[in-house]
């Protein structure tokens, strides 16, 4: 899955842990836990070890490395009540979901299975970073992700930005929210049918079905949001800064 879509499923998932945690930092806890595999796994498997290895998904995309953040996410919870690093784990737990790593046990499990195994490729990080710029779908993300960060910034800054803009924001959020719930409808029916979609460049079925579960999603949220900016506050958490 390519890198905006695990971010925006980080920020869709984190803005439900944030009503359950009450506290609006666990959106970009679950946002980053959601990109920090790719980020630290592709230049590690393409740059570092690009001569023996060349595949990116191997240390943080495993279970153990999960395991041990969950761990300690249960650890902060129990002693200081903070969901931080619970948020952190289910961002990292959605990144392998939508990788679908159970399709590569060896390197999920590792190190129970032997040595990690590629996926036969040949793909270079300049090759990858490519991919994600030419990715039409990472694109609504990047809108999406941008969207949000307006209304995530700090509170001050964003009644600046709201108080000129607020309104055109309140007039689009809606209607463009329920695009991106049939755009999405379209790449799920694609992924479950199959059939040949030029929207995206992804091509297992089940990878163009769960971008399209991300896109709907964001079209929920994105359209559950008008009421954010009609009122300039967030019901998301009681703690926001």
């Amino acid at each position: 899955m390519f890198f905006l879509c695990h971010l925006a499923a980080g920020v869709v998932i984190g803005i439900l842990l944030a009503r359950l945690f009450r506290d609006l930092r666990a959106v970009p806890a679950c946002a980053f836990g959601a990109v920090v595999p790719d980020l630290i796994d592709k230049p590690l498997g393409h740059i570092i070890l690009a001569d023996t290895l060349q595949y990116g998904r191997i240390y943080t995309h495993g279970l153990l490395a999960l395991s041990i953040v969950t761990l300690v996410g249960l650890l902060l919870y129990w002693r200081y009540r903070s969901g931080l690093g619970l948020a952190l784990a289910v961002g990292i737990g959605s990144h392998q979901v939508l990788d679908a790593m159970w399709r590569e046990p060896a390197n999920w499990l590792y190190p129970f299975l032997g040595p990690f195994t590629t996926s036969g490729t040949t793909s270079t990080f300049h090759d990858l970073v490519m991919a994600e710029l030419s990715e039409p779908s990472e694109w609504i993300f990047f809108l999406f992700i941008l969207f949000f960060g307006v209304l995530f910034l700090k509170k001050s800054w964003r009644k600046t930005i709201l108080s000129r803009s607020g309104k055109t924001l309140e007039k689009f959020a809606v209607p463009v929210g329920i695009l991106l719930i049939i755009f999405g409808g379209f790449l799920i029916f694609s992924g479950l049918f199959p059939l040949s979609s030029a929207v995206t460049h992804l091509q297992a079925p089940a990878d163009i079905a769960l971008c399209g579960l991300i896109i709907v999603a964001a079209g929920i949220v994105l359209a559950w949001a008008r009421a954010l900016v009609a009122h300039d506050k967030t019901p998301l958490a009681e703690k926001e800064e």
